[in-house]
């Protein structure tokens, strides 16, 4: 069952970010800081040593999962101030990637990995000169995670939760006086737990052997389009 209380939170904060947001006032030849919204997409490279060692214990032919393995990242937030140097967001990251083997016994084995990534920041502005500005916040979030293993024609689908902390950069450069180009990048350190399957059974077949955990650090890069308010 999805747990309630991270988006219960971001709500309360955001509710109480929005009052301090319209009580900032306007400093002599500096700009208002506004509520942005920004989409994009990027890669991340992501090492997940239970995940790897679970590819190749099911390899037959001797390939190997790489230590780090490139993923793709689609994201969306909402960037609320606090005061002109302090501000929230909130943003929602879907992060994929996958491994395909070929093997004499099993034919094609396909895993992929997913992961839900809702993350609240606390952001602190380090330049904002109107035409271009950057920031950098720290943030953690409440993770849903998913591995799909697909072997021949069977296919099994294992979910994780767990807590994640990220630490952010971005710069946005405005093509407008609303829209503006994001350029941006992150570390991410998320501890989702065991993957089980509905029945609550793990992808090893052995019972002895540990649950594996979609535990993972990852370094990505990002594109997209920044619209303030």
């Amino acid at each position: 069952m999805k747990s309630t209380r991270p988006p219960l939170l971001i709500a309360v904060l955001c509710l109480f970010a929005l009052p301090c947001a319209s009580q900032v006032v306007e400093e002599e030849h500096q700009i208002p800081p506004r509520i942005g919204v920004a989409g994009g997409m990027g890669v991340s490279y992501i090492t997940a040593e239970d995940i790897a060692n679970l590819v190749n214990a099911r390899s037959v032919g001797g390939e190997r999962a790489p230590e780090f393995k490139a993923g793709a990242e689609f994201f969306g937030s909402v960037s609320v101030p606090l005061s002109f140097e302090w501000g929230l967001k909130v943003e929602y990251s879907y992060l994929i990637y996958s491994y395909n083997l070929t093997s004499l016994t099993y034919g094609t084995s396909e895993f992929t990995i997913s992961a839900h990534l809702p993350t609240l920041y606390i952001q602190r502005s380090l330049v904002d000169a109107g035409t271009y500005n950057i920031k950098g916040g720290i943030g953690a979030g409440y993770h849903l995670g998913s591995l799909v293993e697909r072997v021949g024609n069977i296919e099994e689908r294992y979910t994780g939760k767990g807590f994640g902390s990220a630490v952010d950069l971005e710069a946005n450069t405005a093509f407008s006086e609303n829209f503006y180009g994001y350029l941006g990048g992150n570390l991410r350190w998320d501890f989702i737990g065991g993957l089980t399957n509905e029945f609550g059974r793990s992808p090893y077949l052995t019972g002895d052997t540990p649950v594996p955990t979609l535990n993972f650090f990852s370094a990505g890069a990002r594109l997209g389009f920044t619209f303030y308010l």
